[in-house]
C-alpha cells in the first residue's frame, strides 16, 4: 500500500482519507488525542508490549462514511453525545473488528470478529492490545431498508461474524486501496452510497439471531464464563478469545450465549471495575491508582479512570477518599 499523508478530517464527497497515527509517523502524532472514524478519540495504550498503530482509510459518498484500519495497541473512546430526537431515526453507525495478524488490506482467512450497531450518540469504548482490524460504517437510517425498531432492537448487543459477512468487509476494504477519481461525478456518489447502504443492510440482516443451543446449554456457557472472569479478571491477557478457549468452544458461541444480555468482555470490565472499587474502598488497598488499574487488570491507568467513573460516578482518587473519610467518622475518637 502507498505511504499517503496523514489526514484526519471527514474526506469530501468522494475523496478518500488516509489516516497514519503511530509511534513510526511523529509528523502526524504530537501526543494529544486524534479523531478518527465515527468520531472516535485514538490513543495510546499505556504499558503496551508493541507499539502503537491506527493505519487505514475512509471513503465518504453523500451521506454514507466506510473506513477500513489496521489497529494495535491502541485505545479509541468517544463519549456519549447529545441524544438525536429519537435513537436511530437519522444515521446507523456499525462497528465491526476482526482480531487478525497482518494488514487489513491484505487478504486474510476468517478469523475471530464481532460486531456492534450503535446511535451516533452512543458511548463507544474498543481497545486493540494485539494486532486487529476496525471497520467502521455510518448510513442513514432512510437508506438501508430496515425499520428503526427493528436496528433499535440490534443496539448493545454484540453478534459474532461468519466467515461470508467478514469477506463482505474485506470485499469493501479493497474500494479504499483502488483509489477515488471515479468517484468525482454525482452519479458515482449516489452509486458509492448505495453501496455502502447495502453493504450495511446485508450485514444487519445477516446478523438477525438465528435459533441457538438449548437454554440449559446457554445457561452453563453463562456460568462458567462468569466463574473464569471472577477467577482470571486480574489478569490483563484474559479476553472473550481466551474464555472461549477454555470451554473449548468458538468465540461464536461464546457470543450467542450472551446474546441479549452483558456481554463477556463487559463482564470482564466490570469485574475488573468492582474489585478495584473493593481495593480503593479498603484503608490497607495500594496508595497509587496506577497500582490499582494495574492489579485489577487494566492495561492503561487513564481507561481505568474513565471507566472508573462512568460506573461509580466518581473518580477511583475521590472514591478512595471518600470511603477512607466514611471509615475515619465511623472511629470512635
Amino acid at each position: 500500500m502507498a505511504e499517503s499523508p496523514g489526514r484526519y478530517d471527514v474526506p469530501p464527497p468522494g475523496a478518500i482519507a488516509w489516516l497514519d497515527v503511530s509511534a513510526e509517523n511523529p509528523d502526524t502524532w504530537s501526543g494529544r488525542l486524534r479523531t478518527g472514524p465515527l468520531g472516535l478519540q485514538i490513543a495510546p495504550m499505556r504499558n503496551a508490549r508493541a507499539a502503537y498503530f491506527f493505519k487505514g482509510a475512509r471513503l465518504r459518498g453523500t451521506r454514507c462514511v466506510w473506513s477500513a484500519s489496521t489497529v494495535s495497541s491502541t485505545e479509541l473512546y468517544r463519549p456519549a453525545r447529545a441524544a438525536v430526537p429519537a435513537p436511530f431515526d437519522s444515521n446507523v453507525q456499525l462497528l465491526a473488528r476482526i482480531d487478525a495478524e497482518g494488514s487489513v488490506f491484505d487478504p486474510a482467512g476468517p478469523a475471530p470478529a464481532a460486531l456492534r450497531v450503535h446511535d451516533p450518540a452512543d458511548e463507544i469504548t474498543e481497545q486493540f492490545a494485539g494486532n486487529g482490524h476496525l471497520f467502521t460504517l455510518s448510513v442513514p437510517h432512510a437508506v438501508i431498508g430496515l425499520e428503526a425498531p427493528a436496528i433499535k432492537a440490534m443496539a448493545d448487543r454484540t453478534y459474532g461474524l461468519s466467515p461470508f459477512q467478514q469477506q463482505l468487509l474485506r470485499s469493501a476494504a479493497g474500494l479504499l486501496v483502488a483509489g477515488g477519481e471515479e468517484f468525482e461525478s454525482a452519479a458515482s456518489l449516489v452509486g458509492v452510497d448505495r453501496y455502502l447502504a447495502g453493504l450495511a443492510g446485508l450485514l444487519l440482516r445477516t446478523a438477525v439471531s438465528r435459533p441457538g443451543p438449548d437454554l440449559a446449554h446457554v445457561e452453563s456457557i453463562r456460568l462458567r464464563t462468569d466463574a473464569i472472569i471472577f477467577e482470571q479478571a486480574a489478569d490483563p491477557e484474559l479476553t472473550p478469545a481466551i474464555i472461549a478457549a477454555q470451554l473449548n468452544i468458538s468465540l461464536r458461541q461464546l457470543y450467542r450465549a450472551f446474546t441479549g444480555t452483558e456481554s463477556p468482555a463487559s463482564r470482564i470490565r466490570r469485574r475488573r471495575l468492582e474489585r478495584a472499587a473493593e481495593i480503593l474502598a479498603a484503608r490497607s488497598g495500594p496508595g497509587h491508582v496506577e497500582r490499582v488499574a494495574v492489579e485489577c487488570g487494566f492495561a492503561s491507568a487513564e481507561y481505568f479512570s474513565r471507566a472508573f467513573r462512568r460506573e461509580f460516578g466518581l473518580s477511583p482518587r475521590a472514591y478512595r477518599s471518600a470511603h477512607r473519610d466514611s471509615a475515619g467518622a465511623r472511629t470512635p475518637g
